[in-house]
């Protein structure tokens, strides 16, 4: 079935994020949306030993459809997510190393440092603290979505990535640390050099060519 592939993926990149070090003890958690319900991980759980019956199904309003636990209590961050961008349909929230120190410094990451990173994170947008699981939280995100952003580092907090599908977020979440890993190694040694922007700009549109000839 459907419902059952779907709560696979969700458990499958949960205990990727979860093995490659991505996020800590039970923290994060992730959720696909198909339909009018969504698919999250189950809340204070460790995410390395989920299997597709530990996922919790929610519809819109955060209410709990089927599931043997309860659902992640930051599920309104995915809800108001899902609401605000028709594109989006998989989200990770997690707690890696490198891109959580940028969010206790709140110190902006240099997304031009790499072409990679300006193509596949480009806007961050960077969310001062609020209390986690609120909704007061989860509206913050209204403003960056609203401006076109899929990734997002929250103050004292972590990091939340949005994309079409799981594989897409997964992706600028392992672009994101990438990012700040070689930016913190960077400055141990020197500084961070970013890339010109019209370098930036002519890269952008040599990627959209090559992918409209494909």
């Amino acid at each position: 079935m459907l419902e059952e592939q779907l709560k696979k993926e969700v458990a499958e990149f949960a205990k990727l994020v979860w093995d490659r070090k991505l996020t800590d003890g039970t923290g994060g958690n992730m959720s696909i949306k198909y339909g009018d319900k969504i698919y999250i991980t189950p809340t204070s759980t460790i995410k390395h030993f989920l299997t597709e019956k530990d996922i919790i199904t929610i519809d819109k309003n955060g209410n709990k459809i089927d599931g043997l636990k309860e659902p992640s209590s930051e599920r309104k961050m995915h809800i108001k997510i899902y609401e605000k961008a028709n594109d989006v349909n998989a989200i990770i929230h997690a707690h890696s190393i490198y891109a959580t120190s940028f969010a206790i410094t709140f110190e902006k990451l240099p997304i031009n440092a790499l072409p990679e990173s300006s193509l596949v994170l480009d806007p961050i947008t960077y969310i001062p603290y609020q209390m986690p699981g609120t909704q007061e939280f989860a509206d913050a995100f209204n403003e960056g979505l609203e401006n076109g952003s899929r990734v997002f580092v929250l103050q004292n907090h972590g990091v939340t990535v949005a994309g079409k599908d799981m594989s897409e977020a997964y992706v600028k979440l392992e672009t994101l640390e990438f990012l700040a890993q070689v930016s913190f190694i960077s400055k141990l040694y020197s500084n961070v050099n970013e890339i010109p922007k019209e370098k930036i700009t002519a890269f952008k549109e040599f990627f959209r060519r090559n992918k409209e000839e494909q």
